[in-house]
């Protein structure tokens, strides 16, 4: 079984997605929305990477944000919304190697 990908944000970044061909796309609304749609996506083994609107993490229960950074499997990855300004994301690289276990850009 292949892992998919999911996404989780506002109407701008699922469509955006959606258009890119991803079809596991879910809309919300920053808040309890959010955290609730996250946590049954994280818990669902067909997910192999999240990808949410960056902007909306800082407001999650510490909790599941403390669930988020030790997560291996799947991959969280937040993304700048429409405005593209970065608050708080991770290097890509940063959360593949912690995903995979090594760095892919060493040789």
């Amino acid at each position: 079984m292949s892992e998919r990908i999911a996404v989780i944000g506002d109407r701008a970044l699922a469509t955006g997605f959606h258009l890119a061909g991803i079809y596991h796309v879910y809309t919300t609304e920053k808040g309890r929305e959010f955290e609730d749609k996250l946590k049954e996506v994280i818990n669902d083994p067909q997910f192999g990477i999240v990808i949410v609107n960056e902007n909306y993490l800082p407001g999650i229960d510490w909790r599941l944000k403390k669930k988020i950074d030790n997560l291996a499997h799947p991959v969280v990855v937040g993304v700048a919304d429409i405005s593209g300004e970065s608050a708080e994301g991770e290097n890509l690289g940063e959360l593949i190697k912690k995903a995979l276990g090594f760095d892919v850009s060493k040789k």
